[in-house]
C-alpha cells in the first residue's frame, strides 16, 4: 500500500442552506431540530418533577462602598492629572518640557485611562452605586481632558 492509501479519506461537504446570492440551495435538506449545543444552550434548565419552584434564590443586597476602593480610584486619578499638566503647553513649573516628554506623558496617560477601564469592566455589577459613579466620573473627565489635549 502506498502512503496515500493508509492515510484516511477526508470529505468536505457544504451544509449551508443558502448560497451566496442568497438563494436557497434545493441539494441540502433544511434541520428539522437544532444542533445539540444550541439547544442545550437556549434552553433553562428544567425543575426535577415534584421539586419546589415556590423557593425562589434570595436577592444578594447591594455590597458596600470601600474606602479602599476609593483610595485606587484616587490615585489613578491623581497620576492622571499630573500626567495632564506634562502634556499642556506653557504649565511647566521645572523647565520648559519636549516633545519627547509630552510624547510620554501622553501614553502615560493613556496607559492610566486605560487601568481604569479595565477596572470599570471587571467590576461592573459587582460595586457599590457610589464606587461604580466614582469610577464613571473619573474616567468621563480624564477622557474629556485628554480629548482637549489631543486638539490643542
Amino acid at each position: 500500500m502506498t502512503e496515500e492509501e493508509k492515510a484516511p479519506r477526508i470529505v468536505v461537504r457544504d451544509r449551508r442552506a443558502f448560497a451566496p446570492d442568497g438563494s436557497r440551495r434545493q441539494d441540502v435538506e433544511p434541520r428539522s431540530e437544532p444542533p445539540a449545543e444550541a439547544a442545550a444552550l437556549g434552553s433553562e434548565p428544567k425543575p426535577a418533577p415534584g421539586a419546589s419552584t415556590a423557593a425562589a434564590p434570595a436577592q444578594e443586597p447591594p455590597p458596600e462602598e470601600d474606602p479602599r476602593f476609593k483610595q485606587l480610584v484616587s490615585l489613578l486619578f491623581s497620576q492622571a492629572a499630573m500626567l495632564l499638566e506634562q502634556t499642556a503647553e506653557g504649565s511647566e513649573q521645572s523647565g520648559p518640557v519636549t516633545d519627547a516628554q509630552r510624547a510620554e506623558a501622553t501614553q502615560g496617560l493613556q496607559a492610566v485611562i486605560g487601568l481604569l477601564e479595565v477596572v470599570e469592566e471587571k467590576t461592573r455589577g459587582r460595586l457599590a452605586p457610589g464606587d461604580a459613579r466614582l469610577v464613571s466620573q473619573a474616567l468621563y473627565q480624564l477622557r474629556i481632558a485628554y480629548m482637549e489635549r489631543a486638539k490643542a
